[in-house]
C-alpha cells in the first residue's frame, strides 16, 4: 500500500525560514556594531537589543506561525468535517461522498491565493503609512536639522549613523530646543553609509513580514468565514448541488459546528499572545512619541481578533431562518432538539472556549488603552 504523502504548508514552511533568517540577523547586528551606542550618543539612545519592540522579532515570527497554520490546515480539515455533522449536504438532504468532499475542499485551496495578495497589500500599504513620513530622514535625504531632531526623538539603531557624524556632544545638542536656530539649520543631510541602510533595510523587511504573516492569517480565517456564508454561489456547490444546513439535531448541540468551533478557540489560544507585540510596542515607546504604525498596532492586532469572530457569528445567523424551516411542525426536529443547540462558538461549556474569552479580554484592553491615549493627546 503507498504511503500517504505528507504536505506541508507553504506559508508555515516561509515563516519559520523567516524567523531563522532573523535569528540569524542578530549576528550581522554584532558584526556592524549596532549592538553599541556610539560615543557622543545621549542617554536616552538605546542599542538594538535594548529596544523590547525590535529584537524579540524572531520569537514574535515564531509566535505567529502557529497562528497561520491554524487559519488553514485545520480549518480545511474542520471543512472536510462538515459532511460527516450533517451541515454539508447534498441534493434531498444526503451526504456527500468523499470525491465531492474534495473537490469542495480544492474549490477552497484555490481561493488562498487572492487572500495573499490581499495580505501583501495589506503588508505594503501598513509599512507605507508608517514609514514615508521618515523615509526621508532614513534615506539621508532630509537636511541636517530634521535629521538631528529625529535622531533626538527617536536615539536608536536606526538613526546611528547621524549621531556618529556629529562632532558636537549629542546630549547638548538634543537639548537645544526644536526650533530655530538648530543645529544644522538648512545644511544638507548627512548620507548614510552602506551598512546603514543594510541594517535598516533588514530591519524593516522583518517589519514587513510581520505585518504580511499576520494579515494572512486574518485574511485566511475570513476567507473560511465568506465561503462559509456565500457557500452556495461557489461554482462547485452548484455543480453538485450543495448547500450548508445548520444541524438542528446536533448530538452535541452545536448545530454541527463543533470541528469549525474547536478549530477557532485554538486559533484564538495561539493568537492571543500577539498582544503581547502590541503591549511591547507600547511600553518601548512614550504615549507622546508613538509612530504612526505602533498606533495603526495598537488597533489592527485587536480588531484582527475580533472581527473574523463577529462575522462568523454573523455568517451563521444569517443562515437560521433556512434551519427554522426543519423544525416542527414544518419538518423532523423537534422543538427541543433545537433549543438545545448553540449557534456561538462559545458555549455552555465555557472553559473549553477560554482561548476565545481571554483574546477578547485582551483585545478589549488593547482598545481601551488605545482610545484613552488618544483622548489624552
Amino acid at each position: 500500500m503507498r504511503a500517504k504523502r505528507r504536505s506541508y504548508d507553504i506559508g508555515v514552511m516561509a515563516i519559520l525560514a523567516a524567523a531563522a533568517l532573523s535569528f540569524a540577523f542578530w549576528l550581522v547586528v554584532i558584526l556592524l556594531g549596532f549592538h553599541e551606542a556610539p560615543a557622543n550618543a545621549p542617554a536616552t539612545y538605546e542599542t538594538y537589543f535594548q529596544q523590547s519592540n525590535w529584537w524579540p522579532y524572531p520569537f514574535f515570527l515564531l509566535a505567529l506561525a502557529p497562528v497561520l497554520w491554524l487559519t488553514w490546515e485545520p480549518m480545511l480539515r474542520a471543512w472536510s468535517q462538515l459532511a460527516g455533522t450533517g451541515v454539508l449536504q447534498g441534493p434531498g438532504g444526503g451526504k456527500p461522498d468523499e470525491a465531492t468532499v474534495q473537490q469542495v475542499l480544492r474549490a477552497v485551496r484555490r481561493k488562498r491565493g487572492g487572500a495573499v495578495a490581499t495580505s501583501v497589500a495589506i503588508a505594503l500599504l501598513v509599512n507605507l503609512a508608517d514609514l514615508a513620513p521618515n523615509s526621508d530622514v532614513l534615506l539621508g535625504t532630509a537636511k541636517l536639522d530634521q535629521q538631528l531632531r529625529f535622531a533626538c526623538s527617536y536615539p536608536g539603531p536606526f538613526v546611528k549613523w547621524i549621531f556618529v557624524a556629529q562632532t558636537a556632544d549629542s546630549e547638548t545638542v538634543c537639548a537645544l530646543p526644536a526650533e530655530p536656530p538648530f543645529p544644522g539649520e538648512g545644511n544638507d543631510g548627512i548620507r548614510p553609509p552602506i551598512t546603514q541602510l543594510l541594517f535598516n533595510a533588514i530591519l524593516l523587511s522583518q517589519q514587513i513580514l510581520i505585518v504580511l504573516f499576520a494579515a494572512l492569517a486574518f485574511t485566511q480565517i475570513m476567507l473560511h468565514t465568506l465561503l462559509f456564508a456565500l457557500f452556495e454561489r461557489l461554482a462547485v456547490a452548484r455543480a453538485h448541488g450543495l448547500h450548508l444546513m445548520l444541524n438542528c439535531r446536533s448530538p452535541l448541540n452545536e448545530f454541527g459546528l463543533e470541528h469549525w468551533n474547536y478549530t477557532l478557540n485554538n486559533f484564538y489560544w495561539a493568537a492571543s499572545p500577539a498582544m503581547l507585540g502590541v503591549f511591547l510596542s507600547r511600553a518601548a515607546t512614550p504615549p507622546e512619541d508613538y509612530l504612526p504604525g505602533q498606533v495603526m498596532l495598537g488597533f489592527a492586532v485587536p480588531a484582527c481578533l475580533i472581527v473574523p469572530m463577529v462575522a462568523t457569528i454573523i455568517a451563521r445567523q444569517a443562515r437560521l431562518p433556512i434551519a427554522w424551516t426543519t423544525v416542527q411542525p414544518d419538518g423532523p426536529v423537534a422543538p427541543e432538539d433545537y433549543r438545545r443547540q448553540q449557534l456561538w462558538p462559545l458555549d455552555r461549556n465555557w472553559s473549553s472556549k477560554l482561548g476565545i474569552l481571554l483574546a477578547f479580554a485582551l483585545a478589549a484592553l488593547s482598545i481601551g488603552f488605545e482610545v484613552s491615549q488618544l483622548v489624552r493627546l
